[in-house]
């Protein structure tokens, strides 16, 4: 059954093998019929191995019998192009309907009607031409009679043939504005143009035939043929016979060269690629359904001379194989592809595939940016404002910016936008800011989007409006920037503007870290850490802390440290907190400073050293963390390897409680009620230790308590000091506990 069907599905092909054979077998009885009796004497002795002298002029005489003895006659032309468009008529019918071909090797389809009317328009003449070129080769015939000699007339038949019609393609592209194809294009069928380049070569049969003829004549005598096919009664039907079984036998031969597997690929694509890579593998990648072997084909045609190819293949090959898409950007650039300099310029600064060289990196978007990509200029901004790999300059930040931003690029106005914002190398400008985010996100840009909307958020340069920054953080992540669902995720949290759901925030802050960006994961993570809208899971929050850390965000390294400081969910361990705390300080994460400081205030996992603590708490004070300037205070207060000095104390104690850190507050108290650089004040002592009570700072609770059981700026109050007292000591003070208890037995007596 399988065999059955296997041979029922090559009938098309059969079939069009057949017709042709059968039209070969009609054209040369056609031809012979049409000799002079002498003529056909001749052929039968010939056909008979009598002699081969006079066959070259007998076969030249046939083609002169079909297309006329003058070859600049309209006859002749008018014969030549009806044998154009029967040879275009064959050649479409067994590339499309019969094999399939047009419809899954070629770029585009081929309709009956277009395919004679191209025919018309590009064969008729190249056509034409070639068919001079057989005659002249029928007559050349005469004085060659080796058949190795024969052969080399053939192949420069083929190639003069090919170059005629090849050259006959290229101007027809060239006047249809089209783009051009090349040689291996069209033989290897990857264009419907195939159909035309091998229609002219239905001339060069006859030298073909010729040969064959020649050769068959010779090896008949041996296979006594003469006496099997009659030729001498009807040599005409002979000749046509063997010829048709040779065209049949022919086609049958190539059917394997042209079977196509699931793909549409066929059994040569592979040697084309090899040989042709810039040609052939493109189209190769096209047939191929296997991703990662189409990634392959993309790189050999690149790296074979299709530098068109370079830039795709290399955006593909970014993640997976990033030492390739290194060569791949670089034979790119190097071919005057200024987008692809600036990307390869990124991969230098990021030390992707690459060892990381900020000044190759920085070449490399200059040379971009002067070749007037403006992603280049922007990314040459970015060198500048950040100083890698050279000074850091403002002023040539803002000059790329501007360059990057007015050629269209998005990234170049959002940055200008932050130099205004942020005051960088001019004078701070909210207005100018958002003028400029609001012109990007205007324009399509997401991060724009996310940046006006952090504008609103934050009320800068405009009043606040958490319903805008709402509307635009949406917009952003809507429009793919992983920061906007972010920042969508913490409105969400904390519940501005809206009802706080922890859910939302848990499903953005998702996508933000899906999407990228850092600070979602570390954001995300803090969830699972606290337990909120998901059960607590330590292990996955130390997961995701360790994503924000490893892409850049100093909160994740902090979160993670925080984890190793406290053996949350993790077995303790000081020196990775340490490293940790050090990375989230060096990234700007001013609470990191602040807990690395107080390791080494208080020894824990370090050698105690005042000096490097005291440095980590200005760091974490100016990078606004109120525990900081909190813990500079306590410092100065303490005299911790610098002199006592009350007025700085006071000062930074105050900064810590009025950014909320219940420490500060708490021993700022303590100051008023000491008189330590302040006149003593009782009552803004209490106020103090209220709020670091409030705070959660117990020992802030016992100095309160202690306030109301000796009347110190409130009233006599021991059942107000007692659970003052008692708060403190759930909170875990022991002074608190002691108070207490000798509060209970003052009250006893």
């Amino acid at each position: 059954m399988t065999d059955f069907t296997a041979l029922f599905s090559q009938w098309p092909y059969l079939v069009w093998a057949f017709s042709a054979a059968a039209g070969f077998y009609a054209v040369t009885r056609f031809a012979v019929s049409h000799l002079n009796p002498d003529r056909k004497a001749h052929l039968s002795l010939w056909l008979q191995g009598d002699y081969d002298s006079t066959w070259a002029r007998e076969f030249g005489a046939m083609f002169d019998r079909i297309f006329g003895e003058r070859h600049l006659r309209l006859r002749c032309f008018a014969l030549s192009a009806a044998a154009s468009l029967l040879a275009v008529l064959g050649l479409w019918a067994l590339f499309d309907p019969v094999l399939g071909v047009l419809s899954v090797r070629a770029d585009a389809g081929l309709a009956l009607t277009q395919a004679l009317l191209l025919g018309a328009a590009i064969n008729i003449i190249p056509d034409y031409l070639s068919l001079y070129e057989t005659r002249w080769l029928l007559k050349t015939f005469e004085k060659v009679r080796h058949p190795l000699k024969q052969l080399a007339v053939l192949a420069l038949d083929a190639v003069v043939t090919g170059a005629i019609i090849f050259i006959g393609i290229r101007i027809y592209l060239w006047a249809s504005g089209q783009p051009a194809l090349s040689l291996v294009e069209m033989a290897a069928l990857f264009s419907f143009y195939a159909v035309f380049f091998y229609s002219t070569f239905l001339t060069s049969v006859w030298a073909w035939a010729y040969c064959l003829s020649s050769w068959i004549a010779r090896g008949s005598r041996r296979l006594k043929l003469p006496e099997w096919l009659d030729i001498h009664n009807a040599p005409g039907a002979a000749l046509a016979l063997i010829g048709a079984a040779l065209v049949f036998a022919g086609a049958l031969v190539a059917k394997p060269a042209l079977s196509m597997d699931a793909d549409g690929r066929v059994a040569f694509d592979d040697l084309l690629c090899t040989a042709f890579p810039a040609d052939a593998c493109v189209h190769v990648a096209r047939l191929t359904k296997d991703e990662e072997e189409k990634l392959q084909l993309l790189a050999q045609a690149c790296l074979g001379g299709a530098d068109e190819e370079c830039f795709d293949a290399a955006f593909k090959l970014y993640q997976v194989k990033p030492e390739q898409a290194v060569r791949l950007l670089t034979k790119s650039c190097n071919s005057r592809n200024a987008l692809a300099c600036a990307n390869l310029g990124g991969m230098y600064q990021q030390s992707v595939g690459v060892e990381q060289d900020y000044n190759r990196a920085r070449s490399l978007y200059q040379h971009s940016c002067d070749d007037g990509e403006a992603q280049g200029c922007t990314a040459l901004g970015f060198t500048y404002e950040r100083g890698l790999g050279v000074e850091q300059d403002y002023d040539r930040a803002l000059l790329r910016y501007r360059q990057g931003c007015d050629s269209g690029d998005a990234h170049g106005c959002n940055n200008l936008a932050f130099m205004y914002d942020q005051g960088l190398g001019v004078e701070q400008d909210y207005g100018r800011a958002l003028t400029i985010y609001e012109k990007t996100c205007d324009g399509g840009s997401p991060r724009g989007c996310t940046n006006l909307g952090f504008m609103y958020d934050s009320g800068r340069g405009v009043k606040q409006d958490y319903d805008r920054a709402l509307l635009y953080y949406r917009k952003g992540c809507d429009g793919a920037d992983a920061q906007g669902c972010t920042n969508l995720g913490s409105i969400y949290e904390e519940g501005l503007g809206v009802d706080q759901d922890l859910d939302r925030a848990l499903l953005y802050y998702r996508q933000g870290c899906d999407g990228g960006h850092a600070h979602g994961c570390t954001s995300l993570g803090g969830l699972y850490l606290r337990a909120q809208s998901v059960e607590r899971d330590f292990g996955y929050a130390r997961v995701l802390f360790q994503q924000g850390c490893d892409g850049g965000d100093a909160l994740g390294c902090m979160q993670l440290g925080f984890m190793y400081h406290g053996a949350h969910g993790v077995d303790e361990d000081l020196d990775r907190a340490r490293m940790l705390y050090e990375q989230g300080c060096d990234g700007g994460a001013a609470y990191s400073c602040t807990s690395l400081g107080l390791m080494y205030q208080v020894g824990i996992g370090v050698g105690r050293d005042y000096d490097r603590a005291r440095s980590l708490f200005q760091q974490g004070c100016d990078g606004g963390d109120a525990r900081g300037c909190a813990s500079l205070g306590f410092i100065y207060h303490q005299a911790q390897s610098v002199d006592r000095d009350f007025e700085r104390a006071r000062a930074f104690l105050q900064k810590g409680c009025e950014g909320g850190d219940a420490g500060g507050c708490t021993n700022l108290g303590v100051m008023y009620v000491e008189a330590q650089g302040v006149v003593r004040d009782y009552d803004q002592a209490s106020s103090l230790f209220q709020q670091g009570c409030d705070g959660g700072y117990a020992i802030g609770c016992t100095f309160l308590g202690f306030m109301y059981q000796e009347a110190q700026g409130v009233g006599q109050n021991y059942d107000r000091a007692w659970a003052l007292y008692q708060q403190a000591c759930e909170g875990g003070d022991e002074l608190g506990c002691t108070y207490r208890n000798r509060l209970a037995e003052l009250l006893d007596q």
